[in-house]
Order: structure tokens, then C-alpha cells, then sequence
């Protein structure tokens, strides 16, 4: 077993892989410039004039087009569309490396997520023979035949119950899990009112959660209905621990993916109870969310096992409005979406029961695309007067000015045709109007989604919208930082004073502070931060590519010329005797040192802006000038002196 630290395995593995042979396994490259650069078709966009290229000097990859880019790792992630540890697994052994069995997150601590999944593993057991075997159990089952699951569901799926006492699990574990392993566990709770813990489920149906390895991580649990227990919710998942984090999850993916791969096409329901009610009446594809909305992670999983993702949900009035907003978030994901709102108001478990499996598989064979469920809903609600098509067709242009990463690409060309094609407008009129909607300022719509999602946060999709906005439309502080991480990649032993003088928080932009912190980490542990290094360090793929761009954009304006110009002319300028203390720390002045007082005069904007607050809240409550008082004074009065210097010295 290997017992590199965990950077340096990533390293290993991308030094002994040739990103060149690696690419062209896939991607037909031609050789320019003698070698030092390989050309060839993009594969991420529809490429016709090659626009893709790979430096196998620098082991990387970026398309000057669709601005995708990265490493060896994250060309594997975006190609075959699996996640860092798939990709390093997969690289390892393409390159001969041994890996450690376990991933970094999980060596941190091995013995407790391997006592979490024994009790996991053992609180199913529990439940399960409760619910077939305890005379208490009995309320329990007899919800469930009136649900209608059989005994071989409630088998297959592992089905159990928890009774109305409240130490019930604590007490069955005694001696072989402490109530504290139950909690972190997510199967116990401290009491509130007193010491000790009592079962997080209580009176419930159990529902086992298992990850893709079939391995229980999780419970849901539904309370029976005629309860005792007041104030709590119908359906209860169990928290996030170590090992459960329930929006990336997917119920029953496990026993699906078999079903997904052969026929291509995954049935996703709004949760356990439906998607145990359709591998029942023999829908197998069918996997649920966890009372949570689909999240990018999910599309990620399915999309390595399915074409066609075809999403359930309810025909009530929540479930419709679910449907429309899980259209903003995945139109523009390189996968088959379709929506289905079932009849009726009906949920799948209740139409499964009333009209059976043969029309169940008929509603998702017909399911429409996702553009065509947002039309005709938009046409439902406008009408299909020359008015209300005109106001359908600026809603759904609206939706693609909104979707991340929809802008520019041949999905929101194809689109653009396809809805002009069924309002009977002219292509051409759909798109200048597209454009008008564009370039005329942001749609409420578009301003709800800026305030409410974090661009860099949220999801990959909208962190690499993000990024992309970024390299093309940089603002002036986010040049600023990218001038500061270009000068790091290409003279990583300046980071010394750097880290002296610019804190992570010091940078506004989320995406080049993650690259800032992830450089500071490896000075921290040891490591030089040069380009390659930082690379290796990073697992997100758009990050990666936004590296790729930072390091690109060095090379372009030749900055490693210009820091030895640098340090030459300050050579020069030094008296006898310091030339070899310059060679230590030769950019302490020149280009590094312009950004780093530019970082420095920002950093004090901001704290004079602070501090201008301050000063009209003591003005109106002070009759006087308490020491404080006079102290941001002055300090204000100095800022303004400087400030007036600063625009003579640039005018």
C-alpha cells in the first residue's frame, strides 16, 4: 500500500502520465511549433476549427473557445464524466501506481466511519426482524399492507420498524455500540432537557439508505399514522455524518444501475416510498431524491449510467413548480431531461396503485423534453393568441438567458430553432430577440438567481459559468488577482512575501481565492507552489481550468521575461555587495511589488469605508471627541491625503 502523503500520489501519477498519448486516444492531434504544442478538435464542443490545445511541457489542456481546460485528471472527469477519485483510480492504474485503499477524506479517520457502517449495518438488521418478528411491530405491518408493498419488497428492500419507546435501539446496543457511536451515526439524539440520548426514530417505518457500494449509510423513516407522537414530520431522514450526505445521495441507485445501464434511461421520483412502489411493479430504472431537490451531483451519477433521465414528480401544484425549477438548473446539462407531472395530482405510488405499471412505463415513454414541458406550460398559461405566443416565446428565451452555462452553445442554438419552429416565428427573429434580451439587462429572473445561488458555491455548473465569465469579462479586481497567481506560477518562490503581505481574505473573487488557498496549503505543508504542484492539489475541474487559463495568460504576455528584467534592473541599481541578497528575493520590487501595494490600497479602501460608518455613529452620539473618535479621524484624514497623492501620481 502506498504511504505517499496525498498530494504527492496525485503528483506521481500525473508526472507518469503523458497527457499527449492520453488526449489522442481520443482526440486526433497534430503537432505545432515542433512539438511544444499539440492541436486538435475539442471534444466538449462542436468544434470545426481546431481550438484545442495540449502543452505537454506543462502537462495541460485548455479550449480557447468553450475555455474548458485542466490536467490529465480533470480531462478524464470531463470525458468519461466521473468523479476525482474515478479519475485517479482509473490514471493510477493506467500508469502503473499503487494507491492507498482509502481516500484521503476517508484515512482521516478509518475506524470510525468502519464502526459507523457496522452500526449501520447492524441497526437494519434490528428494524428488519423487528418489523417481521416483534409483536409490537404489528400496527407497522399492517401500514404496509395497506400501502400495498409485498413481503418480498419488504424484503428485497430491507424494511423495518423502530417502536414507541424511546431508548428501544440504545438499550439493543448496549454493550456493543455507546449511545454517542448511535449519534454520530444519525440513529440516536442527545436529550434536551436532560443527560443522556434517546433513538432519533421513534414509531416509524424504516427505510434503509445505501450508497452505490450497497452498504447501509442512512434511514428514512415515515411515522405511522395513527401515532401517538405529536408535533414531528410525516417522513424523517436522518442527518448528515461522516458517511451520509444526503444531497448526493440517491435512494435505490444501487439496485437501479443495472436496470439504468441496459436501458439508458434513469426514472427519478421525489422519494424512498415511490421508488420502492416502482421497482415493485417491476419500473427497476427508478431511483428517488431524499426529500431534497435534484442537485448537480445526482445528474453527475446518473449521468454516467444513463442518456435519458426522465424526473417524476407530482401532479399537484408544489410538484409542477418543482418541475419548472429543476428546468432552470439542468437545461443546459449534456444529458436527455425529460419531465413528467402524473395526472390527477397523483403522486407515482397512487397512480401505480389506480392505473397500474403498462401505463405508468407509457407516461414516461412520452414524457416531453424538458423546453417542450416549460412551453406548453408557458402556452397554458398565456394562451395561444399571437399575444400569448409572443409572451411564451419571451419566456422561454428568458429561461435560456437564465440557465447556467447555456449561453453560446449549440444546446441554445438547437433550442432557439426548435421553439421558434412551434410558436411559428422566424429563427432569425428568436434570436435577435435573444439577444435584445441579453444585452438589455438582467430579467428579474436572472437577478433572483444571482442574489439566491452563489455562483462558485452551488453547483459545478454554475461554478464553471462563473469561471468562464471570469476569463472573459474579468472585472478589475478579479485582474488584479489573476496578475497576482500569474506571478506565483511563474515565480513560485516569491510566496514567502506574498503570504507577508495578502491574506485569502484579501481576495474577492471565490474561485482565484480557492487557488490562492490551495498554493498557501502547500507552502503550509512544505511544498513549492509552482504551477504544477497547485494543479495536482486541485480536484475540481474548473478550477483546474481556470489555472490552465492564469498560467496561460503568463505565458502570453511572456511575464517570466519581464520578472528577470526585473530583477536585473534592480541588480544593477544595487550597491556592491547586494547582488546576491536580490538573487534570494529578486521581485521585492518591480511588477510584484506594483500589485502587491495595489492589493494593499484595496484592502485599505475597504477598511476606510468600515470605518466611515463608525465615525458618523460616534458623531451622532458623542458630545465630544472620546480618544477612539479622534483616532479614526485621523486615520481618515491620512487615507484622504494618500488618496489625493495616488490620482496626481496616475493623472
Amino acid at each position: 500500500m502506498s504511504l505517499l502523503p496525498a498530494v504527492d500520489v496525485k503528483e506521481l501519477v500525473r508526472s507518469k502520465t503523458d497527457i499527449v498519448a492520453l488526449i489522442g486516444e481520443t482526440v486526433a492531434l497534430q503537432p505545432r511549433h515542433g512539438g511544444r504544442l499539440f492541436v486538435g478538435l475539442c471534444p466538449f464542443h462542436d468544434d470545426h476549427n481546431p481550438s484545442f490545445n495540449v502543452n505537454p511541457e506543462r502537462q495541460s489542456y485548455r479550449c480557447w473557445v468553450c475555455q474548458e481546460g485542466g490536467d490529465c485528471f480533470s480531462y478524464v472527469m470531463a470525458y468519461e464524466k466521473v468523479g476525482f477519485r474515478e479519475a485517479l483510480v482509473s490514471l493510477a492504474n493506467r500508469a502503473g501506481v499503487e494507491l492507498p485503499k482509502q481516500g484521503p477524506a476517508e484515512r482521516s479517520h478509518p475506524d470510525e466511519k468502519a464502526q459507523l457502517l457496522e452500526a449501520l449495518s447492524w441497526a437494519e438488521a434490528e428494524f428488519h426482524r423487528f418489523l417481521t418478528q416483534g409483536a409490537l411491530a404489528e400496527r407497522a405491518r399492517k401500514y404496509l399492507r395497506e400501502r400495498h408493498f409485498t413481503e418480498q419488497t419488504i424484503q428485497d428492500f430491507r424494511l423495518g420498524y423502530c417502536p414507541e419507546v424511546w431508548d428501544w435501539l440504545i438499550e439493543r446496543g448496549r454493550g456493543r455500540f455507546t449511545a454517542d457511536v448511535l449519534a454520530l451515526a444519525g440513529l440516536a439524539k442527545a436529550n434536551a432537557a436532560r443527560a443522556g440520548h434517546h433513538d432519533f426514530f421513534v414509531d416509524r417505518v424504516m427505510f434503509p439508505i445505501h450508497d452505490e457500494r450497497s452498504r447501509v449509510i442512512s434511514f428514512g423513516g415515515r411515522i405511522l399514522p395513527d401515532s401517538r407522537i405529536e408535533n414531528t414530520g410525516k417522513y424523517m431522514n436522518g442527518t448528515d455524518t461522516p458517511v451520509f450526505h444526503k444531497s448526493k445521495v440517491i435512494f435505490g441507485f444501487d439496485k437501479a444501475r443495472h436496470a439504468i445501464r441496459k436501458t439508458g434511461v434513469a426514472v427519478v421520483t421525489e422519494g424512498y416510498v415511490d421508488c420502492i412502489k416502482a421497482h415493485q411493479a417491476g419500473v427497476l430504472n427508478a431511483v428517488g431524491t431524499l426529500g431534497t431537490a435534484l442537485t448537480e451531483t445526482h445528474v453527475s451519477i446518473l449521468k454516467r449510467s444513463a442518456r435519458r433521465v426522465v424526473l417524476v414528480y407530482d401532479g399537484d401544484k408544489a410538484g409542477k413548480d418543482a418541475a419548472l425549477r429543476a428546468i432552470e438548473k439542468f437545461l443546459a446539462q449534456d444529458v436527455d431531461l425529460r419531465i413528467l407531472t402524473l395526472p390527477d395530482e397523483l403522486d407515482p405510488d397512487e397512480f401505480l396503485d389506480a392505473h397500474g405499471v403498462t401505463a405508468f412505463e407509457g407516461l414516461i415513454e412520452q414524457a416531453p423534453e424538458a423546453w417542450e414541458y416549460h412551453l406548453r406550460h408557458s402556452l397554458k398559461a398565456h394562451g395561444d393568441s399571437v399575444d400569448g405566443r409572443l409572451r411564451a416565446l419571451d419566456e422561454m428565451l428568458n429561461l435560456l438567458t437564465i440557465v447556467p452555462g447555456m449561453a453560446g452553445t449549440v444546446r441554445e442554438n438547437v433550442l432557439v430553432a426548435r421553439v421558434a419552429q412551434r410558436l411559428n416565428v422566424r429563427e432569425e427573429v428568436g434570436r435577435r430577440r435573444l439577444q435584445e434580451l441579453r444585452t438589455g439587462g438582467a430579467s428579474p429572473s436572472r437577478r433572483k438567481l444571482s442574489a439566491d445561488e452563489s455562483p462558485v458555491a452551488d453547483g459545478s455548473a454554475a461554478r464553471r459559468a462563473a469561471i468562464v465569465s471570469l476569463q472573459r469579462h474579468p472585472r478589475k479586481d478579479d485582474l488584479l488577482e489573476s496578475e497576482l497567481l500569474q506571478i506565483l506560477f511563474t515565480a513560485p518562490h516569491t510566496i514567502g512575501q506574498i503570504r507577508q503581505t495578502v491574506g485569502i481574505d484579501d481576495f474577492h473573487n471565490e474561485a482565484t481565492r480557492e487557488l490562492l488557498a490551495a498554493a498557501y496549503d502547500l507552502w503550509d505543508h512544505g511544498d513549492t507552489p509552482d504551477f504544477s504542484r497547485v494543479l495536482s492539489a486541485l480536484e475540481c475541474p474548473h478550477l483546474k481550468s481556470l489555472a490552465v487559463w492564469i498560467d496561460d495568460q503568463a505565458a502570453a504576455r511572456k511575464l517570466a521575461d519581464q520578472l528577470t528584467q526585473d530583477a536585473v534592473n534592480r541588480s544593477n541599481e544595487a550597491p556592491q555587495g547586494d547582488a546576491a541578497d536580490l538573487c534570494v528575493d529578486v521581485f521585492s520590487g518591480g511588477l510584484l511589488q506594483q500589485v502587491l501595494k495595489e492589493l494593499q490600497w484595496r484592502r485599505e479602501v475597504e477598511r476606510q469605508r468600515s470605518a466611515q460608518g463608525r465615525v458618523a455613529a460616534q458623531l451622532e452620539s458623542s458630545s465630544g471627541l472620546s480618544p477612539e473618535l479622534r483616532l479614526l479621524l485621523e486615520q481618515q484624514a491620512s487615507f484622504h491625503q494618500q488618496r489625493a497623492l495616488k490620482r496626481v501620481h496616475s493623472s
